[in-house]
């Protein structure tokens, strides 16, 4: 299989300090499926495992300060992630703390199509080969579930390493 989707778009982090050269990754994918679904998919305990992982424990609710641990066990990660949702506005925004990553999730619906965008924050350059191609991945795995196709597997996405790059002003 050969990967299609568009990279992420790797900007300078907006709150780095002077001298930093910390990065984020921007995505955007749309869909022609109501925000409300797209939602759900994202954020379900039901719907997790069918893109990206089990979740094996959760401590409720739906709002920030939900602490999730979800078991990932595809052929790019197979281990336990431990997952905090820092800010909720279902179904519009979520910002997330994974391990030490900070991720920004959010959806916007203009007629039939829902735009989601991904951000992942202040990521140091040298991060990017391997950060780039997983959330790409994953991404993909989302818009696979999400309209009922086959889930790509990692082995087409380990050539991208050389498209996540930064060069600093």
């Amino acid at each position: 299989m050969t990967v299609t989707s568009p990279i992420g778009e790797v900007r300078p982090e907006h709150d780095r300090a002077t001298g930093s050269d910390l990065v984020m990754l921007h995505y955007v994918r749309g869909f022609a499926i109501p925000i409300v679904d797209v939602w759900e998919r994202l954020t379900e305990s039901a719907t997790l495992p069918t893109w990206f992982g089990t979740v094996v424990e959760d401590s409720g609710g739906e709002d920030s300060g939900r602490d999730l641990q979800v078991a990932l066990d595809d052929d790019c990660l197979q281990k336990t992630v431990s997952i905090r949702v820092q800010h909720c506005e279902a179904p519009h925004r979520a910002d997330l703390q994974l391990h030490n990553a900070i991720l920004e999730i959010t959806l916007h619906q203009v007629g039939v199509v829902t735009t989601l965008e991904v951000v992942r924050r202040h990521l140091h350059p040298s991060d990017l080969p391997v950060t780039g191609p997983r959330l790409q991945f994953y991404l993909d795995r989302l818009d696979a579930a999400l309209n009922d196709a086959p889930l790509p597997r990692f082995d087409a996405y380990q050539g991208l390493e050389t498209e996540y790059h930064w060069v600093s002003d």
